[in-house]
């Protein structure tokens, strides 16, 4: 049996532009992985330094802007390190890949609401064109990795099931409820998104594509977010997802054709 990495997907023949932290969250994944600690409560901590992110935020001064770049900056490393952790330990899980996801959802959620200065439409706006943004990224790296010997714990059709006799059958259920109140709207949006530009007998994404697509991946979005929180000006958070990223959303998509 080979022995686990606490990669995602072994010798990737492209570089994801949103994975940067991907080697330093398995260093700490090896550092953790003889100890009790385990995958979920990583995750759990990961979620505790969002919401201090959106706290700092809130307060709106230069300090407390700072004190939220460096927080999510950890964010997203912790981020990396739960999966890394459930891999090297040879624990995957789906109770823990339902986890990351809803927590993620509802702390990026408490970032944007945590935005000064604007309209309540204009961060949920900007929230949910983030919140897609990320899903066209997960939906092709899935896609991806499944041809490729990859991580197979997200699937492009979620499903309650398990085939881990460890996962906790109550738990699965209502994460499994939570996420399709998250997310199912959006593997549906993506899934007829791509057979919209690129036919039903498309293959999967090339190496080329996915390097493209990391753009849209959590790590290179939480770059931009900590560019302007870093500039004082996260009022420009909101528009900078919902135009320029948008605009580079449609043109990649537009490449799948």
């Amino acid at each position: 049996m080979k022995k686990p990495d606490g990669l995602k997907i072994s010798n990737s023949s492209y570089i994801d532009l949103s994975d940067y932290a991907r080697e330093t969250a398995v260093f700490i994944a090896r550092l953790l992985a003889p100890t009790s600690i385990h995958a979920a409560q990583v995750t759990w901590f990961h979620f505790l330094l969002m919401l201090g992110a959106a706290i700092c935020l809130h307060q709106g001064t230069m300090t407390t802007m700072a004190l939220a770049a460096l927080l999510i900056a950890l964010k997203n490393l912790f981020d990396a390190v739960d999966g890394s952790l459930a891999r090297l330990q040879n624990r995957p899980s789906r109770v823990g890949r339902f986890l990351d996801s809803n927590l993620d959802f509802i702390g990026n959620l408490a970032l944007f609401l945590a935005i000064p200065g604007l309209s309540f439409e204009t961060r949920v706006a900007g929230f949910l064109a983030f919140i897609f943004q990320g899903s066209i990224y997960n939906h092709y790296a899935v896609r991806y990795r499944s041809v490729h010997g990859g991580d197979n714990t997200s699937r492009v059709t979620e499903s309650g099931d398990s085939p881990y006799h460890y996962d906790n059958p109550a738990a699965l259920r209502v994460l499994f409820v939570l996420y399709q109140i998250f997310y199912s709207w959006q593997d549906k949006a993506v899934a007829v998104l791509d057979r919209f530009v690129a036919g039903k007998t498309a293959p999967p994404p090339d190496s080329k594509f996915m390097e493209l697509s990391g753009v849209l991946g959590p790590g290179f979005q939480y770059l931009a977010i900590i560019f302007f929180l870093v500039l004082g000006i996260p009022r420009a958070i909101p528009d900078t997802f919902i135009f320029i990223f948008g605009i580079y959303t449609v043109t990649l998509l537009l490449t799948r054709g």
